[in-house]
């Protein structure tokens, strides 16, 4: 396991065991995980609990989940790191990502290490670049 910084993380996937998985990794390592199954969920409850970084599906029923990185994105009042993921082979949703302002772009299946190690350096880079900003 990493040594990590706890920190507030969202969960955006509609897929049931992808977001009781990666909460249970991130709980493990002493994160507060909040859970959203659809796009619209996932958008309220970013406003209400402020996560510092984002796990969001790609695919999701409601909206793209490009859509919901640049409405992430675009709200101004918050940073965070968001991570996208995917279960598709997308070249053209890796480059879209990531020129939204995306943090890393996470092919599924994936190692659990490798959610743990991507939250903790997203947190890391959010909350220095936050006390940095004063």
């Amino acid at each position: 396991m990493y040594a990590m910084t706890s920190a507030k993380v969202l969960i955006i996937d509609d897929e049931h065991m992808i977001r009781w998985s990666v909460a249970q990794t991130l709980r493990a390592a002493g994160h507060e995980v909040a859970l959203a199954e659809t796009a619209a969920e996932g958008l309220a409850l970013f406003r209400e609990f402020q996560p510092v970084v984002v796990f969001l599906d790609v695919r999701l029923p409601d909206m793209n989940g490009l859509t919901v990185l640049k409405r992430i994105k675009d709200d101004g009042a918050q940073r965070a790191a968001v991570i996208v993921m995917t279960a598709y082979e997308e070249s053209c949703s890796v480059t879209e990502a990531m020129r939204l302002g995306a943090y890393a772009y996470l092919r599924k299946p994936f190692d659990f290490d490798q959610i743990e190690g991507l939250a903790g350096a997203a947190v890391k880079q959010v909350l220095g670049t936050c006390q940095r900003c004063g």
